[in-house]
């Protein structure tokens, strides 16, 4: 019994021993390969620091001559392995103490990305000891920008306006050589089929004095405060539409017996196309056809929308009314009558007759006599004095289709009570 109890113990302090000597191995292990000094290269890239402070004193990079270093760097693999590219790794260059244009070898500080301890590791060589650049006098210009469109249209009635853009004018920035030569900005649009407006964010290149692009290789060192310019492409459709008057009604002008005549009768207008494709006649105004006898010329002007362009150019239509199969009397009136005198006032007639024009036919007219026409002179919101005053005539005592035209004055004195 006491032998097996003892043969127990030993099995089970043999196994403790056991895994210490294997964890003291693993833990041997482990600090040896971890502490294991390893190499690693890198292109290392090259970045600036206060390049802001070096603009405002007029300079700039305008070439970097070194712009990647490879290093080799040592240190314990634990270190090593988290150098894994040049995103963990940089060379920094301060530009701030570079007081002119030239050609500068400047010293540079290796920065490591953050969890990196930098004091475990060194560093065994590298491919150049200074970072060679040259540095420029930095120009600002403002220049001109131009829309260069090229393209048809759906149909011939539609035409393109001049390009509609904003800015107008942008900024260029970079080394003085290469700012020096540039004329212009251009932007190159290329359309087919065009039938409504566009706008549109469009590229631009720069153009030099000679009138070629500037090189792409150059473009890079260009600072623009504008990549893009917003262009509008205005289209315009082309319509040949009618001009048109109203004719009052009357009497003895009706639609059977007017003619009419208007120059220019059509005139040539641009403007959206959504737009004008509704557009049948452009209004010139009303005639009064009681404000003459048989015959008048009026002139109006062609007013047409602000959104919509007078291609034709002409400004005024001549109108030409005629009415065909009548007369004109001429019939002195004596029955002159006023109304509305203004309260605490007298009116006295001055005029003792006047001439009233009647339109109609010969042989209405033949039955028209002074007794069938009165004059009436309205003297609402008048004062003292005399006036001669715009009437209105007025037939009664017989059937027959006639009307006086034209105007009728008479003169009245207005005195207070």
């Amino acid at each position: 019994m006491l032998k097996e109890m003892l043969k127990k113990i030993s099995t089970k302090a043999f196994y403790i021993v056991f895994a210490i000597v294997v964890s003291v191995v693993l833990w041997m292990y482990v600090e040896i390969t971890e502490n294991d000094l390893q190499t690693r290269d890198i292109d290392v890239r090259v970045v600036f620091r206060n390049e802001d402070v070096l603009n405002d004193r007029g300079l700039l990079v305008s070439n970097l001559v070194t712009e990647n270093i490879l290093i080799t760097f040592e240190g314990a693999r634990s270190e090593i392995t988290k150098l894994t590219s040049e995103a963990t790794v940089t060379a920094e260059v301060n530009l701030a103490n570079i007081p002119s244009a030239g050609t500068h070898a400047l010293d540079y500080t290796i920065v490591y990305s953050q969890g990196i301890n930098r004091n475990a590791i060194s560093i065994r060589g590298a491919s150049a000891s200074r970072v060679t650049m040259v540095i420029d006098r930095l120009l600002e210009r403002h220049i001109d920008v131009k829309v260069n469109y090229t393209g048809g249209t759906a149909s011939d009635d539609i035409i393109v306006l001049p390009a509609e853009f904003d800015p107008q004018v942008i900024t260029v920035s970079g080394p003085e050589e290469v700012i020096s030569q540039i004329s212009h900005a251009n932007v190159p649009i290329l359309r087919e089929n065009l039938s409504a407006s566009i706008t549109e964010d469009f590229d631009l290149v720069l153009i030099k004095m000679d009138g070629e692009e500037l090189d792409i290789s150059i473009h890079d060192s260009v600072s623009i405060s504008h990549e893009t310019i917003r262009v509008t492409i205005p289209i315009r459709l082309m319509k040949t539409v009618p001009l048109h008057v109203d004719l009052s009604q009357a009497l003895t002008a009706t639609q059977s017996n007017t003619t009419l005549k208007i120059t220019p009768e059509f005139i040539t207008v641009s403007g959206d196309p959504d737009v004008i494709r509704d557009l049948n006649q452009i209004m010139l105004g009303t005639i009064d056809m009681l404000s003459f006898g048989v015959s008048a010329t009026r002139t109006f002007p062609i007013i047409i929308p602000n959104y919509i362009s007078n291609v034709s150019g002409e400004n005024e239509a001549t109108v030409l009314v005629e009415v065909l199969g009548v007369d004109i009397a001429f019939i002195s009136v004596t029955n002159l009558q006023v109304i509305n005198v203004p309260p605490g006032h007298r009116a006295e007639i001055v005029t003792l007759s006047t001439d009233v024009r009647v339109r109609g036919t010969e042989a209405d007219l033949a039955q028209i006599l002074s007794i069938n026409l009165r004059v009436v002179a309205d003297l609402t919101d008048l004062g003292t004095g005399t006036t001669s005053i715009l009437s209105r005539a007025h037939i009664s005592g017989v059937d027959v289709d006639v009307e006086p035209v034209g105007e009728t004055r008479i003169v009245v004195s207005i005195f207070s009570d």
